[in-house]
């Protein structure tokens, strides 16, 4: 008995050694636990985006370990639930990042027999978001504000038009002074609008190779719910050469149109 017991161990260690130089070439962070939620496996990308060594972790409850993950999974150990997802930021060395987060179940039927927390960062996705909701937001400004510019600005004229060759020189000075000031004005206005037209505009693309299934693939890791459903499903080309383009912008476009999708079906 004691042979085979040292068999088995034997044996999990093994596994345990195999996954993590499996999960070692992984990008996105990946943490174990077991059914009461205590870390058991952490593999080094977690390390990195969560800034804290392995031993700092293991053997600690998650909740504990990295509150910001605690209640995500509480409510995966209550929904008992396949799948639980959120978007969760966190701030770390001085620095807020933002990380979409998952939570697996392991086991069968309605008894877990662990779990399988994984997450990707996705700051440089959410400020993109940002930007473009801000850019929205400008574009809309100047649109409003510059439309009656134009109006005001022929009124006024047209008034001084009318009115001064039935005025006296005093009135004619006090009224073509007051007609300079409102011109003066929408022309100032006109400025501070094309400046906001300017600030909506994309900034200009930072062009580097990159590989456009890789960025598919990265962005399609969001929405592993809607793929795991049948409402998603992604056939990417082998081969692909890289091509040329703005990493950042095309993620956007990307994500644009498969809400779109999503949205319309």
């Amino acid at each position: 008995q004691r042979d085979a017991l040292v068999g088995a161990n034997s044996t999990l260690d093994e596994r345990r050694r195999f996954m993590e130089a499996v999960l070692s070439g992984v990008t996105a962070g990946v943490v174990g636990l077991d059914p009461d939620g205590t870390i058991t496996l952490v593999n080094r990308s977690a390390e990195d985006l969560l800034n804290v060594k392995e031993k700092n972790l293991a053997g600690k409850q998650i909740a504990d370990a990295v509150p910001e993950f605690g209640a995500l999974m509480k409510r995966a150990q209550k929904q008992g639930k396949r799948l639980v997802t959120d978007q969760i930021s966190l701030l770390r060395a001085g620095q807020e990042r933002n990380f979409a987060v998952r939570v697996t179940t392991e086991g069968t039927g309605q008894q877990a027999q662990g779990y399988v927390l994984t997450f990707d960062d996705i700051t440089e996705l959410v400020s993109a978001q940002r930007s473009t909701a801000w850019a929205d937001v400008a574009r809309r400004i100047a649109h409003e504000i510059k439309n009656p510019l134009t109006p005001i600005q022929l009124s006024a004229e047209r008034i001084e038009h009318r009115l001064a060759p039935k005025l006296d020189a005093t009135d004619q000075a006090m009224l073509a002074r007051s007609v300079a000031t409102i011109v003066n004005q929408v022309q100032a206005m006109k400025t501070l609008v094309n400046e906001f037209r300017d600030y909506a505009r994309l900034p200009a693309a930072q062009l580097k190779a990159l590989d456009l299934n890789a960025l598919v693939s990265e962005v399609l890791g969001l929405y592993v719910t809607s793929q795991e459903a049948g409402r998603l499903h992604a056939e990417l080309g082998a081969g692909l050469p890289p091509i040329i383009g703005d990493t950042t912008q095309l993620r956007q476009v990307i994500m644009n149109l498969v809400i779109n999708a999503s949205e319309a079906i």
